[in-house]
């Protein structure tokens, strides 16, 4: 509804008037602002929370949503997560996800290449410097130590130092003893053993023997897939809602997790770690994306099936669907 600005008359007779802002003369108060970020931060305030509570419900770093919020994306991680960010914290605060996400992809579009590829992660690890005035005054500490100690070296040493050279005594070298005579000793009889038998009984040869001495230990079998994962240590379950779930996520390594459906809703996006599991909404269209492809084993109808991609390597966009994954435990295309 359109705002009225009342006039009013001055002592002079004349009119006071009042500067009218562009919003009141459109009527729309509540329109959006300029970036997705300034509504987050202006939909987090009404709402009266701060930073650090939002970070505990959404399981979102602090850093994440106020780089959302000053719409600093080179500090966000890759598409795909900065993506599901901007569509958890929208929908916390009540917003429209779709068309948050919508006009968020738009600013990335309209910034450049500022963002990195979908598929790429953020460090996880700040790095924290010492200021350059504490570098200079630990080196002076150090100095000093190691001069203390070179000081501490050098007069023990001159006083350990005789103050005269001592006399040198003759000593008397014994003769040498005449070597013991050794008497020669008669062959004692040796017992047999069982291959030696077996040997004066044609069963075994030189040559099998000297095999058979020289034959390396056989190496114990790789472990199976279903033996690593049985060796994990008990974790945390994830998604234990999900009681139809066909394909479960078995965690081998700690590694982050992004798990949601062909429309965008997002279902799972944390770090995980060895023997947590995730069970995945039996959804057509759900994919996952793992930071390391090697650490998720994805499970089938209670059979594991398959390692989600290569050790160390990003898996994105994975299918979860069951057939797609019965396709590459067979060999089949993805």
């Amino acid at each position: 509804m359109t705002k009225v600005t009342h006039l009013t008359l001055e002592e002079g007779g004349g009119l006071n008037r009042r500067r009218i802002h562009l919003r009141e003369i459109s009527g729309d108060a509540d329109s959006p602002l300029e970036t997705v970020g300034q509504d987050l931060r202006a939909g987090r305030q009404r709402r009266g929370d701060d930073l650090a509570t939002v970070s505990r419900v959404l399981k979102i770093r602090k850093d994440h949503l106020e780089a959302l919020e000053e719409d600093r994306f080179e500090a966000l991680p890759g598409r795909t997560y900065a993506v599901g960010f901007v569509r958890a914290y929208a929908d916390y605060l009540g917003l429209d996800p779709v068309q948050c996400v919508e006009r968020f992809k738009r600013e990335i579009a309209g910034r450049g290449a500022e963002l990195p590829a979908g598929g790429s992660f953020a460090p996880e690890i700040e790095e924290r410097r010492l200021p350059h005035g504490w570098i200079v005054i630990a080196g002076v500490v150090v100095a000093l130590i190691l001069y203390g100690i070179y000081h501490l070296a050098v007069t023990a040493d001159s006083l350990l130092k005789p103050a005269a050279a001592p006399t040198q005594v003759a000593t008397r070298v014994p003769a040498p003893k005449p070597a013991p005579t050794i008497k020669p000793v008669a062959p004692q009889p040796v017992a047999r053993t069982s291959q030696q038998a077996a040997d004066e009984n044609g069963q075994a040869s030189p040559a099998d023997r000297q095999q058979a001495a020289l034959a390396p230990p056989q190496a114990a079998p790789p472990q199976t897939l279903a033996e690593s994962i049985a060796a994990l240590p008990p974790g945390e379950a994830f998604g234990t809602q999900n009681k139809d779930a066909r394909v479960i996520l078995h965690i081998r390594e700690t590694t982050r997790i992004l798990v949601e459906a062909n429309d965008g809703t997002v279902y799972i996006n944390r770090v995980l770690h060895p023997g947590d599991s995730y069970r995945v909404p039996d959804r057509v269209g759900m994919t996952l994306t793992a930071q390391d492809g090697g650490a998720v084993a994805l499970e089938l109808d209670g059979q594991l099936m398959e390692l989600a991609g290569k050790a160390s390597k990003v898996a994105e966009g994975l299918s979860l669907d069951p057939q797609a994954v019965a396709d590459r435990a067979n060999g089949g295309a993805n």
